[in-house]
């Protein structure tokens, strides 16, 4: 895969007595890297209300993936197929305790231009139960994504 990609993130979220769905869907451009083994996906995208760019760092390794993300967000998210992670999750409007309680992850790399992740994990937010999840990542060669993106 070249360093400059096009990376398309799919949030899904199925919540409450109805389990009612909430998603997300969101394609910037990133850079990849591979270092001592580790695949690092580095990319800006715009904060909950939008206003406000996140930097993000994502570590994908063969059994887990770390997120970090500094701006007006701040937390560092470990996913890892059956733990359960704490972590802080800062925002502009206060701090949330988050649990993250990882399911399964999918990494697939099909072709030398293309990586795609899922990650299956439950949310809790201030330790109580907010979610069932899905993360899709669609990563690809920013020279062969336009047909893909457009």
């Amino acid at each position: 895969m070249t360093r400059d990609v096009l990376i398309s993130l799919k949030g899904l979220q199925y919540q409450g007595p109805d389990n009612e769905q909430g998603n997300a869907e969101l394609i910037v451009p990133g850079k990849y890297y591979i270092k001592k083994g580790v695949k690092y996906l580095i990319y800006d995208e715009p904060d909950e209300i939008g206003e406000k760019t996140c930097h993000t760092i994502m570590k994908i390794y063969d059994d887990r993936i770390e997120i970090t993300r500094k701006g007006s967000l701040s937390v560092s998210m470990n996913f890892l197929k059956g733990c359960k992670n704490q972590c802080s999750y800062k925002t502009i409007m206060g701090t949330l305790m988050v649990g993250i309680d990882t399911t399964d992850i999918i990494i697939k790399q099909p072709d030398d231009d293309t990586m795609k992740i899922d990650i299956l994990y439950n949310l809790d937010l201030n330790y109580a139960f907010y979610a069932e999840c899905h993360m899709e990542m669609d990563i690809r060669s920013k020279d062969t994504a336009g047909a893909f993106f457009a």
